[in-house]
């Protein structure tokens, strides 16, 4: 604390210097906190929900070797599946405690229109399976969520929507439950409200509302038919399918991987007889503890171009502030021979001089998280293209906090150790023979502003007492 005390008075005698060196590194730390709030949002989270770790996604091995059954897709991708392949997955698996299905019902809003009150806008929605938060485990915070009693034909057409929509549309009604609305021209109603702190399965995609999946002309993602047969929960060559599972407690995922490859192969083979085996495309459970890898995939190289850039920056501007401290360190020479000429040691005068040096970057640091704050949002609007499509929960919570706490405190002991032992490595004989130079030279120099004393002349002789002069 006395470090500190003393640390402190430091900076306030030398008040320019002190704003230069924590304005520079609330730039750097500012910068790097930013980019890596990104990070930690797109790359390290994993999903709010019930362990994670537990959660597998469905991949085909070879999205390109679509066989000639299926040749007709929806969507060209290696996490989509049909409805059959789904309902497969989820009745003959006995390796996963829970299967469940979603699909946006479009890239862009406009494919979905809510009408409250006889007042329509557009909303983001998303069409699951029964399972879909009961797999997830995720429990709203009023109400219930989609069961499979909902997937029944004539059930009655429920909706489950996030809390961010609850407070825009809904104010945070805790009444809305039960209430009804119009989605496309059909009516629901309100079921449950999801919590905060989920945003679904996929980073940066956060829908506004959950429906059950089902097969209307104006609800169908996408609005995409599917071609030869009257309904998208018989036709295998309708593939949009995103399918999610949690394996049971004990089960590897290579040991459930191995089991549904078999049914994938009996399921693609059914009506498909190849000549050459190796044409059949293969099956694999890839983790799912982050959700569905599309904006991490995306936004993974920009991101650490970003970070290793900023990183620069950062240690740029450590070099300018070592290059200051031991310009500072110079003209402190003399408070650095008194003290170890006192009996301080060298350890300690470094102590010291680091406590300075880091208790300048704490302070940028600080302001640092000010200036982040501002740039995760210009960058949030920057890989959104301006239209707002990605949404990203980034807050400062405590993995921001401590990542900013540590680059201070490394950045502190980066530029403050080499003035540090600079300052402390002077030859104290050497030192104490200037100063003892200078005081000397100083009292041989005439003191300006005085006049001289005046000395008495001696008496002429013969004159006076007429004693001799000595």
């Amino acid at each position: 604390m006395k470090d500190v005390r003393y640390a402190i008075r430091m900076l306030i005698k030398a008040p320019g210097f002190a704003a230069i060196g924590i304005l520079t590194l609330a730039l750097g730390i500012g910068a790097n906190t930013a980019i890596f709030s990104l990070v930690d949002a797109v790359l390290l989270k994993q999903l709010p929900v019930k362990n994670p770790q537990q959660l597998v996604l469905f991949t085909w091995n070879d999205a390109g070797k679509w066989p000639p059954n299926l040749s007709q897709t929806g969507n060209d991708s290696r996490f989509s599946f049909s409805y059959p392949a789904f309902k497969e997955f989820r009745e003959q698996n006995q390796v996963l405690s829970s299967v469940f299905a979603f699909v946006p019902m479009g890239f862009t809003p406009e494919n979905t229109t809510v009408a409250v009150n006889g007042r329509p806008a557009q909303a983001n929605g998303m069409m699951v399976t029964g399972e879909f938060f009961s797999g997830l485990g995720v429990t709203p915070l009023l109400g219930r969520g989609i069961t499979e009693a909902d997937e029944n034909p004539g059930a009655p057409r429920v909706a489950v929507i996030s809390y961010a929509y609850w407070t825009r549309r809904f104010a945070r009604d805790p009444s809305v439950v039960g209430r009804n609305v119009t989605l496309n021209g059909l009516p629901f109603t309100i079921v449950g409200v999801a919590p905060q702190s989920f945003y679904g399965v996929q980073q940066g995609l956060e829908p506004d509302l959950w429906i059950a999946f089902d097969d209307l002309a104006n609800l169908r993602p996408w609005s995409q038919k599917p071609s030869g047969a009257n309904s998208v929960f018989t036709a295998r060559n309708w593939i949009n399918l995103n399918i999610m599972g949690r394996l049971k407690p004990g089960v590897k995922r290579s040991q459930a991987q191995a089991e549904l490859d078999i049914l994938f192969h009996h399921y693609l083979t059914e009506d498909w007889k190849p000549q050459d085996p190796k044409a059949v495309p293969g099956f694999s459970l890839t983790p799912a503890a982050q959700g569905i890898p599309y904006l991490r995939k995306a936004l993974t190289q920009p991101l650490l171009i970003l970070m290793a850039a900023v990183g620069m920056v950062l240690l740029i501007a450590c070099a300018n502030l070592a290059t200051l401290l031991l310009a500072r360190a110079m003209a402190r020479q003399k408070e650095v021979s008194v003290r170890l000429a006192l009996g301080a040691s060298r350890a300690r005068l470094v102590r010291q001089l680091l406590t300075e040096s880091v208790l300048m970057a704490a302070l940028g640091g600080a302001l640092g998280l000010l200036l982040a704050d501002w740039g995760t949002r210009a960058l949030l609007a920057l890989f959104a293209g301006g239209q707002n499509q990605v949404v990203l929960a980034v807050k400062p919570d405590a993995s921001i906090l401590l990542f900013t706490l540590g680059v201070s405190v490394l950045t502190g002991i980066l530029f403050g150790l080499a003035p540090a032992l600079r300052a402390s490595g002077f030859d104290l004989a050497v030192s104490m023979r200037e100063t003892a130079a200078n005081v000397t030279a100083g009292r041989g120099r005439p003191r300006i502003g005085r006049r001289p004393l005046a000395v008495p002349a001696a008496p002429a002789a013969g004159l006076g007492s007429g004693r001799r002069p000595c």
